[in-house]
């Protein structure tokens, strides 16, 4: 039905109200505690959320499927999702809870899973609970809705997601280096952890959209685009090192230099990994869409890149099965289980400072370091089109071409790539070309487009 919710690899997104209901969010956590309860009982479970208005009644909803299954929910408030899955791997319990659309407009909401590991769970671990919930593997609406709506336990988990920060990178480097930032956490939850996070580590900051209210300020996108004010800031304030912005949920996080020149997300990886591989040899997982910076990156400290399907789950799956102590999406996420096993912008915040610090360089000369490619992002309605038989069609008209069919298609350019696949977090298709002029991505991303379409 139009007004079902979208279930991914990514967790479940949908429209408050219409697609995404308390009701449905409390089944789907009745069946996840269920699930939980196999790895403890009573099984303990995490709920964080991000700052959206409809968060609290969502969260709400949770506990009281939660309570129905025997379990005991734990409330950590807002919270990154980072935070929120650090703090289930490190309370010990059987799984958790992230309320949060991510980068989705203000008006959706959802569901995210973790796993007991502190990681989302996994393709085949979501499908489990999406069937159960598709048979109605639950109780009656009379018997959840008899369940308090409260949580048994309040903790903080910001603090204790600090400190193990704080333990991966060299705060007494930081703090003698006197570096003054930018940040935008979008009013998102990464306001409830960075503040504090900064402050350990003596790095002094402005900010814009910094509140706790859910009033996205601008596309929730992390992009440059969308950071005017960010770089309005930056502009008016030569001393300022550079700006970070996060998403909502604060998994994601894109830096603008000094001066409010415009970085591409995709740099905040290469940041990370030119800081973190300088003191670990490792190989690396990202995505199929990540940017070709990353075979640089990985050509200057001899390590290898594996890539796999999009979607954190299965990243951080690929860097399992491929050893790799590092990984990350190039939509500006690190994946740096030192610290947690997911996509965690707080901690790449620290590890970017720590990078600025070491070397004594604003974010403009980093991103100077490397070569400079163009990635072009499109989308277009599924309303009137079959993604799968567009994929088909694709494949088709290049099939003379090297593709890659493990993601919707990757088609392999002599002069870059293009990938077009249904998105997981939207009823859209994604068109994602990269190269190393403008020029060249936008032609790419234009052709693919109009073959779509025709």
């Amino acid at each position: 039905m139009p007004n079902d919710p979208m279930m991914s690899v990514s967790g479940i997104r949908g429209i408050f109200g219409d697609s995404l209901t308390p009701l449905l969010v409390t089944r789907i956590a009745y069946l996840q505690t269920k699930d939980a309860s196999l790895r403890g009982s009573p099984p303990k479970i995490v709920v964080g959320r991000d700052t959206r208005q409809s968060g609290s009644a969502l969260a709400a909803a949770a506990f009281r499927g939660i309570r129905s299954a025997g379990g005991v929910p734990i409330d950590i408030g807002i919270a990154p999702t980072p935070t929120t899955c650090f703090a289930v791997s490190e309370l010990g319990a059987q799984a958790g809870i992230i309320i949060t659309a991510s980068h989705n407009p203000t008006e959706y909401n959802g569901y995210k899973m973790v796993h007991a590991d502190g990681r989302l769970y996994r393709a085949g671990e979501c499908e489990k609970i999406y069937a159960a919930f598709r048979q109605g593997g639950y109780p009656s609406d009379a018997e959840l809705l008899a369940s308090p709506e409260t949580a048994q336990e309040t903790i903080d988990a910001g603090l204790q997601h600090i400190d193990r920060i704080c333990a991966h990178v060299d705060v007494k480097r930081i703090r003698g280096a006197n570096i003054r930032i930018a940040v935008d956490s979008i009013n998102g939850a990464a306001g409830a952890v960075f503040p504090r996070l900064l402050d350990r580590l003596g790095c002094s900051w402005v900010g814009v959209n910094t509140l706790l209210d859910g009033q996205f300020a601008h596309n929730p996108e992390p992009r440059p685009e969308h950071l005017g004010g960010l770089k309005t800031l930056l502009r008016s304030d030569p001393a300022l090192w550079g700006g970070f912005a996060f998403d909502p949920d604060a998994d994601r996080l894109a830096t603008i230099g000094d001066g409010g020149v415009a970085i591409s997300e995709e740099m905040t990886l290469v940041f990370c990994l030119r800081n973190l591989l300088g003191r670990v040899k490792t190989n690396v997982a990202v995505n199929l869409s990540t940017t070709m910076l990353i075979d640089d990156v990985a050509a200057k400290f001899g390590i290898r890149v594996f890539r796999t399907k999009i979607g954190e789950a299965n990243v951080v799956e690929g860097m399992e099965q491929n050893s790799c102590l590092i990984g990350g999406e190039g939509n500006g996420g690190l994946i740096y289980p030192a610290i947690t096993n997911c996509r965690d912008g707080l901690a790449a915040l620290a590890v970017i400072i720590e990078l600025m610090a070491t070397t004594g360089y604003p974010l403009s000369k980093l991103s100077g370091e490397w070569p400079t490619y163009t990635i072009v992002k499109s989308k277009i309605s599924l309303q009137s089109l079959d993604p799968a038989a567009a994929i088909e069609r694709l494949a088709e008209k290049f099939k003379g071409e090297p593709i890659d069919r493990r993601d919707g298609l990757k088609i392999l350019l002599p002069q870059g790539w293009v990938q077009v696949r249904a998105s997981n977090t939207e009823p859209i298709m994604r068109c994602f070309a990269e190269a190393k002029t403008e020029h060249e991505a936008e032609g790419m991303a234009a052709m693919v487009m109009k073959a779509l379409t025709t």
